[in-house]
């Protein structure tokens, strides 16, 4: 992030920084198995500082995105972001992502509404790529949430959601240039390569664009066309990032497949969540 943050958002940034602390994601994928990646002892960690209810008011925006930014800084389970902001895992098309042990669901409705739903039927765990955790499950709503608390909602879980995007391309980012600074080929640093800057300076643009949309004043609706293209941005960057590390990119101890596959699992549910709310 290339600009100042307000006092209060810096601080509450540090906050869920420390809170995460050396928390860190399984790196070797299961394919084929059910795998959540949610976990008690992070959720635990977050509680005292707060990171919770946060689409209770216009003011906590900034705290949401501020959070949100480190959580994908950490590649840290998305529901953490569902939970705060909706209220509950997020519920689309049959499926919830992190909806291990959950009896509540957050259903996207048309024209931008919101049910907080209840099970009614047994979850059955699906296999994903990405640890979300995914689950099918049907539910029942029993009455809508209100207009404005809906707009509530959806408003801090469109802003975390882009701060959590951003946070993920960030670290990306940061993975590859250190890797195209200390990598020799042909004598010079990667990192001296017109090619690689190019690709490097575009995911920096990249990054700094859906800081500055998850930074925009006001609510946006989950149909808001910033989050289809934060999503694609997000999924770019990640790419470019195993492109400079070229093979090694697609080795597990890069790390770099933790935000590669999330940014894909994350663009598609947000896509699929805001289609269901148009």
């Amino acid at each position: 992030m290339r600009f100042e943050l307000a006092d209060e958002h810096r601080t509450f940034a540090e906050s869920v920084r420390a809170a995460v602390g050396d928390w860190e994601p399984a790196r070797e994928p299961e394919l084929g198995a059910w795998q959540d990646d949610q976990d008690g002892a992070l959720l635990a960690r977050l509680e005292p500082v707060g990171f919770t209810a946060l689409w209770c008011g216009d003011e906590l925006l900034g705290a949401a995105v501020a959070g949100a930014h480190e959580l994908g800084r950490a590649v840290a389970p998305i529901g953490v972001v569902d939970s705060a902001t909706l209220g509950a895992p997020l519920w689309v098309g049959g499926r919830a992502r992190h909806g291990r042990g959950a009896q509540t669901f957050a259903v996207p409705l048309p024209d931008g509404g919101l049910a907080l739903a209840r099970a009614s039927s047994e979850p059955v765990p699906e296999p994903s790529l990405d640890g979300s955790g995914t689950v099918r499950v049907e539910t029942e709503i029993d009455e809508p949430l209100a207009a404005c608390e809906a707009l509530a909602r959806w408003g801090a879980w469109s802003a975390a959601t882009l701060g959590y995007l951003a946070g993920l391309g960030e670290q990306a980012l940061e993975t590859a240039v250190e890797h195209a600074r200390t990598r020799e080929q042909f004598g010079a640093p990667l990192a001296a390569l017109p090619a690689v800057q190019s690709r490097l300076a575009d995911a920096a643009l990249a990054v700094d664009s859906m800081m500055l949309l998850a930074w925009s004043p006001g609510r946006e609706s989950p149909r808001s066309s910033a989050l289809a293209w934060a999503g694609d941005a997000c999924c770019d960057v990640t790419a470019s990032a195993i492109q400079v590390h070229g093979a090694v990119g697609f080795a597990l101890e890069s790390g770099l497949h933790r935000p590669f596959r999330r940014a894909r699992s994350v663009h598609v549910w947000t896509s699929e969540a805001c289609a269901a709310a148009r």
